[in-house]
């Protein structure tokens, strides 16, 4: 029996209704078509009133559509794109939020999709008269705002829940796609977008009174800051270099690996923070903004987060930073107009360092450093230390084709699948010839769980990026490969001591390979 429109009808009636954005009609068509092809129950005479029903059952569980809140939701993400579009400068240089689209996830509801451009990712119902939007009736459990990707392509993820304002949620899809940007922005031995370790959260110090009490002095400073205390440029930059005193001081006692975690978490949270703010803020200034109070109320949060930076034993040290990094953004805004932002990117600064030179609390050290530069001919040094390291580069990598190079098997060890560890290393005979090329000159042992056990007693060039060993380990005639089931293999020679488990062996002319494979 056909589906007809009046069955369809019926079901939107019932189901559909209630979401008249979605494209719900033509679900329900498709859903009685394909319920046209099941058997007609025997105990009824209503053939078509059973398929209506057995239809609109079938619909109402697979099919929810977009929650009461979804209107919200979508008026901040069109404030969002907005001021990507307009203001994505005065935000961040060459961030565009308008750009990158967003899920929101609706706890216990669905997973609403804005700003998609091209066919809908796979699972999602376009919702008319917003373009590029989708809804998904599933909302993962486990979802956290974050950056990251869907269909392969980059995406913000918002978790809204009931309490969330107009201008909350603006800034939270700033904030999410500021994270996107970052990771797009990422370069290799560059701090912007790197990211911390979070995993030092588990050892942090916050059992120490003294970094405790340092740090709440940090957060009164910035609250002073940004509050109404300090209302002319002067005032700024003097809490800024007493702030500065007073955070070098206390990450000094909190050592390095502490310390840069502090600095890389106000680049990664606290940036991202800081367009949160500011985007609430742009968004305020806006006569038609439909939030402005909220938008108030959040920037009046955030100080309030600061006088309170270290009250709230139930929440993680982490989000601290969210507090003190659009803290120091904006006093940076007042102190050094958007400039700053390129220079922090530019010369791999963190935001302390950026504080540091648009307060001028190093002006003395600067000063100083310049008067000694010019005394001992800065440049003239400059110009020797580079003849010098070209020198170095050619010298060890002579030293590298010297030892390749020398009579005898040359053994080839490669790893796949985990990482070539040392269990054992000379420093004093340890040398670098490029970024990730190491020369062992006389000693190491080598490892990798339980597949591999080495002991070196000769020059060993180690390749850290490609996990690869390389050595000359004596004359064909002292060398003895024994290989056994599974892949069991054991190399012995008066300079080396070889023992791998899940080994592939491989000779071509002098060249001795154990490719191992976990």
């Amino acid at each position: 029996m056909r589906a007809t429109h009046e069955t369809a009808r019926v079901i939107w009636a019932l189901f559909g209704g209630g979401f008249p954005n979605v494209t719900g009609r033509t679900l329900c068509l498709l859903v009685v078509d394909l319920f046209a092809l099941i058997p007609p129950n025997p105990n009824t005479n209503d053939l078509e009133r059973n398929r209506v029903v057995s239809a609109a059952l079938f619909l109402a569980l697979l099919v929810q559509g977009p929650p009461p809140e979804t209107a919200r939701i979508v008026t901040a993400h069109q404030w969002a794109v907005r001021l990507g579009r307009d203001m994505g400068d005065s935000l961040w240089p060459g961030f565009r939020p308008d750009t990158i689209p967003v899920l929101y996830v609706v706890q216990g509801q669905g997973t609403l999709l804005l700003g998609w451009r091209g066919d809908l990712p796979q699972g999602f119902l376009p919702i008319e008269g917003v373009a590029g939007s989708g809804w998904q009736a599933a909302a993962d459990r486990g979802a956290a705002s974050t950056g990251t990707t869907l269909a392969g392509r980059p995406t913000a993820q918002v978790v809204v829940n009931d309490s969330a304002s107009i201008a909350a949620l603006v800034g939270l899809t700033t904030h999410e796609a500021f994270h996107v940007f970052e990771a797009a922005s990422r370069k290799e031995g560059r701090r912007f977008g790197r990211g911390e370790n979070a995993f030092l959260v588990t050892s942090y110090p916050v059992f120490d009174s003294q970094n405790e009490s340092g740090m709440a002095l940090e957060g009164r400073i910035l609250e002073a800051a940004g509050g109404g205390r300090a209302t002319s440029k002067a005032q700024k930059r003097a809490l800024a270099r007493q702030f500065l005193a007073v955070r070098e001081s206390r990450q000094r006692a909190l050592g390095a690996d502490f310390a840069e975690f502090e600095q890389l978490a106000e680049l990664n949270e606290g940036l991202a923070e800081y367009t949160l703010v500011r985007a609430v803020q742009l968004a305020g200034r806006q006569r038609d903004f439909p939030d402005r109070a909220g938008a108030q109320r959040l920037q009046s949060d955030k100080l309030v987060a600061l006088h309170k930076l270290t009250e709230n034993a139930a929440l993680s040290i982490r989000l601290r930073y969210y507090a003190t990094g659009p803290a120091l953004g904006l006093l940076l805004d007042a102190l050094a107009g958007a400039a700053w932002k390129t220079r922090l990117v530019d010369d791999n600064l963190t935001v302390q360092d950026a504080l540091a030179d648009a307060s001028g609390y190093r002006s003395q050290e600067l000063a100083l450093r310049r008067q000694a530069e010019s005394t001992f001919a800065i440049k003239k040094l400059r110009a020797a230390a580079d003849s010098g390291v070209g020198r170095l580069r050619a010298f060890r990598q002579a030293q590298v084709d010297s030892v390749l190079n020398a009579p005898g098997v040359q053994l080839v060890v490669t790893v796949e699948g985990r990482s070539l560890g040392l269990c054992g290393i000379d420093p004093q005979n340890l040398l670098q010839v490029e970024p990730g090329i190491v020369l062992h000159t006389r000693w190491l042992q080598a490892c990798a769980g339980d597949v591999l056990q080495a002991t070196f007693n000769t020059p060993v060039v180690q390749d850290r990026t490609a996990q690869v060993l390389r050595a000359i380990i004596g004359a064909d005639s002292t060398v003895k490969v024994t290989t056994g089931a599974e892949g069991d293999v054991h190399i012995e020679s008066p300079l080396v001591s070889l023992r791998a488990s899940r080994a592939e062996v491989s000779r071509d002319g002098r060249v001795l390979t154990v490719k191992i494979k976990s």
